[in-house]
């Protein structure tokens, strides 16, 4: 278990979104989990995060839910 949750919430930013991504990867202490709350985007933020996740730099965690504004 993780000491500390980092919690982003998002709709179809994933053009501004590897910003955080490069900054917790530069991170020196990687005790936390990178939650990501995805409110239905209809952009590549699915595919974006998959990538990250993949790669195994960081701990995410990803949810994908129909968009409730």
């Amino acid at each position: 278990m993780k000491t500390i949750t980092l919690f982003t919430p998002t709709f179809n930013r994933a053009y501004c979104l590897h910003q955080v991504y490069e900054s917790l990867v530069k991170q020196t202490n990687q005790d936390f989990l990178w939650m990501i709350i995805d409110d239905g985007s209809s952009d590549n933020t699915k595919e974006l995060v998959q990538s990250w996740i993949d790669k195994k730099k960081i701990e995410i965690h990803y949810i994908f839910q129909r968009n409730i504004g």
